[in-house]
């Protein structure tokens, strides 16, 4: 036996302490990254020894969501294998928490068998996100590979219009009937439990599949065998109709706590379910698209390192491009008073101050306005008496920042005049600055249009040209030019 060999077969004799050092960082950690780092060599070297007996041990040791990240570091032709390792169970959940670019890359390897089993054995969520992302042949190439009830049900799902309940759903819930006992519907959770998302909620259906209560596992266990589970069940359900966009079941599930919500069609049908996993998703993408936005950037729904550079160069050309030519005003404007510059050129050096501290201004005042409409702490309703609480706030702060620049203007060793020029200057454009970063998230809002654009380099523009008209008009008349 080689040396290699040797010193191979005792680090695997010893890996499943390996293991579980590795999972006990990651609790301590709460993170994957560690645990990656410890275990990512000895995989390495397991796969360079082509020893899969050991491999599936290690694999046999690991959650799917860790296994998923762990791929990520593999190339393609091994981490199939690794892939046809796994247990069917497994293979699907580690699927489902990959990527949707590697997802679809994983499918150009797999034989048609491999195929069938993975789409088969998806959640219907987990799928319809997966067929969002791929051409339309493919997905018609793959509904044709599930059974005549997922088939159905996925159609079912990617009918309904992208973003909506319908769209993000699970068909996999426990049903009720109201005039079930709490011990049959104790024994029907127990023989359905397996293929259900969850649980800890169930609901509760008529006659005609209509929505007519809700009643958690708790409650079932807590009460007698033979109570009637409308006896036990919440008659008024929060739920969401298919048509509704994710925002809105997004909002509902953090303002009740909810694990999970009904989604019923136009006649009140119970039809799905969304879940707090899947929510937390469109929560995350959400937020994305808004920070995208806020930089003045059209949003990118697939990975960074998966986006060709051109396209994300494009992607943010578009938005400089506008802007620059919004900014070109600002060059404009300066041209028009360029007489009030050659007379008193000592106003040119305030003007970097004058303009970056109401971008400043107005950022804050968008930002706060843009997060509290997407948490829902500000309301359209709002508009009339958070304007009012802004005016007072950007007027505190222009008056105390206005003292600042007439002290700053006074130490440049300038005319007085100038100093109180410079100073009422910035108060008014702080004060307008604040107003116009209130104002513009409530207009777009009001259009339909994303709040988010209304800030960072948008509100920075805005308020660079009017900063600038403002610096030059206080200027005209207080000097005399």
């Amino acid at each position: 036996m080689s040396p290699r060999n040797f010193y191979f077969n005792i680090r695997c004799s010893y890996l499943s302490t390996y293991i579980l050092i590795a999972k006990i960082v990651k609790i301590c950690n709460n993170t994957t990254m560690e645990m990656r780092r410890l275990l990512m060599p000895e995989i390495e070297e397991v796969i360079r020894q082509k020893d899969w007996k050991t491999l599936k041990g290690i694999l046999s040791e690991l959650e799917p969501v860790d296994i998923a990240e762990m791929l990520e570091d593999i190339p393609y032709p091994e981490k199939v294998i690794i892939f046809r390792l796994l247990s069917k169970e497994q293979a699907n959940e580690t699927f489902s928490h990959m990527e949707s670019d590697e997802q679809e890359e994983m499918l150009h390897y797999f034989n048609k068998s491999e195929i069938k089993d993975i789409i088969n054995g998806m959640d219907p969520d987990d799928r319809n996100d997966l067929f969002d992302e791929l051409p339309a042949g493919l997905v018609k190439k793959y509904l044709e590979l599930l059974t005549p009830d997922e088939r159905e049900i996925a159609a079912l799902l990617l009918n309904y219009p992208e973003h909506s309940a319908g769209h993000i759903m699970t068909t996999d819930f426990i049903e009720l009937y109201e005039d079930m006992t709490a011990d049959e519907a104790i024994n029907y959770i127990r023989k359905n439990a397996k293929e259900s998302e969850t649980i800890y909620i169930n609901y509760v259906i008529g006659h005609h599949r209509e929505l007519v209560g809700v009643v958690s596992l708790k409650d079932l266990i807590l009460a007698k065998p033979d109570n009637l589970v409308k006896e036990i069940m919440d008659v008024n359900p929060i739920y969401v109709r298919t048509m509704d966009d994710q925002e809105i079941v997004a909002n509902l599930m953090k303002k009740y706590d909810f694990l999970a919500i009904p989604v019923v069609d136009s006649e009140g049908r119970l039809v799905g379910i969304v879940t707090f996993d899947d929510i937390m998703d469109v929560i995350e993408d959400e937020n994305t698209e808004d920070f995208q936005r806020m930089a003045a950037m059209s949003p990118m729904e697939t990975p960074y390192f998966s986006i060709n550079a051109v396209k994300l160069a494009w992607n943010r050309f578009v938005w400089i491009f506008v802007l620059v030519i919004l900014e070109s005003i600002s060059g404009n404007i300066i041209q028009r008073y360029q007489d009030i510059l050659k007379v008193v050129v000592a106003l040119s050096i305030f003007i970097p101050m004058i303009t970056d501290t109401g971008g400043n201004a107005g950022t804050q005042s968008s930002t706060i306005v843009i997060r509290g409409l997407a948490t829902g702490d500000i309301e359209l309703k709002d508009v009339f008496r958070l304007i009012l609480r802004e005016l007072l706030i950007g007027f505190l702060i222009a008056v105390a920042i206005g003292i600042v620049a007439l002290f700053r203007a006074y130490f440049f060793h300038v005319s007085s005049m100038i100093a109180i020029t410079v100073a009422i200057a910035l108060l008014i454009t702080i004060f307008v600055s604040n107003l116009t970063g209130a104002f513009l998230p409530f207009l777009f809002k009001a259009l339909k249009v994303d709040p988010a654009i209304a800030a960072g380099p948008f509100i920075t523009t805005i308020v660079d040209i009017t900063g600038l008209v403002i610096y030059f008009e206080v200027a005209k008349r207080l000097l005399h030019i």
